[in-house]
């Protein structure tokens, strides 16, 4: 399935949804216009071209126009065709990925109480797709069809928790389409165990006793999805428990690294450091109060 990557914040803005039957012999004109419109057809087939592209939607398949593309119809249609679209804008450029290409493990950057700026983050969506389930979808759209028409100011908050709830349902689907590979597979398995092995020292016999699998090709693996090799994946959980350890307890700071596995006190400090951008100590005392 291709896909759009979207960064992430802000949420793609609602700017307007509709539903429509469209006759035989109906066509798209000519637009371009820097707004994203969705099209999902629940009965007949829809003729779209984008940028000279063509397009077939049928019953249970969808497109995503792009901003900035030039779209048209490239053939009336035949025969009665059931329509909901809608239109939203994003800030960024869309990225075309394919779906069994997502790195849905790797690691999601997280904000502290310290950041001011928010970590960037993903979100994917067909770009186009047929054969979908359109069940989920389809009272989420009339939900917001009902929200649009009403002009009470109260609902606007609740028609962009709406778009948001749909493309939630969206990459749903997006991510159902993946069927794990062996790499993946590997790779969900190489977590789970340095997960569980976190306080003990790393053995790389330990971990291909575990997996059955060569300790280099584990850690191929484990880089394809995570960008992480088990030693740099371990250390990261170990001084991200570490700081848990730091805010929601009182021990000491010799006491957390032994407890993440990290004995060595100095060789815990430099790595602190160098993930959390300072030392243990100031990381605990600008979090005091705050828990």
């Amino acid at each position: 399935m291709d896909c759009l990557q979207l960064s992430i914040p802000p949420i793609p803005q609602f700017m307007t949804v509709g539903h429509s039957v469209w006759k035989p012999g109906d066509c798209h004109f000519e637009r371009t216009f820097q707004v994203y419109d969705m099209l999902i057809v629940t009965r007949g087939t829809m003729y779209m071209a984008e940028d000279g592209e063509p397009y077939a939607i049928e019953a249970g398949g969808m497109l995503v126009l792009e901003a900035g593309r030039t779209h048209a119809g490239y053939r009336a249609c035949e025969e009665d065709t059931e329509i909901y679209w809608l239109h939203f804008v994003h800030r960024g450029p869309a990225l075309r990925v394919k779906a069994d290409h997502i790195p849905w493990s790797s690691i999601r950057s997280r904000n502290t109480d310290m950041d001011t700026e928010p970590a960037e983050h993903y979100m994917f969506i067909p770009k186009f797709a047929s054969g979908l389930d359109l069940a989920p979808l389809i009272p989420t759209l009339q939900a917001m069809l009902d929200l649009h028409r009403s002009l009470q100011l109260f609902g606007a908050l609740q028609l962009h928790s709406y778009l948001a709830r749909l493309f939630t349902q969206l990459q749903s689907i997006v991510a159902a389409e993946q069927q794990p590979s062996k790499s993946l597979q590997i790779s969900r398995e190489a977590e789970k165990f340095l997960r569980r092995s976190m306080e003990q020292p790393f053995s790389s016999g330990a971990l291909e006793a575990a997996l059955s699998y060569h300790f280099d090709y584990i850690t191929r693996c484990l880089k394809k999805h995570t960008g992480m090799s088990p030693m740099k994946y371990l250390q990261y959980m170990r001084i991200e428990e570490a700081k848990k350890l730091l805010v929601q307890t009182r021990d000491s700071v010799p006491v957390i690294a032994g407890k993440v596995g990290i004995p060595d006190y100095n060789y815990f400090i430099r790595v602190f450091r160098r993930q959390a951008g300072q030392a243990p100590g100031a990381y605990r005392r600008e979090r005091q109060g705050f828990v």
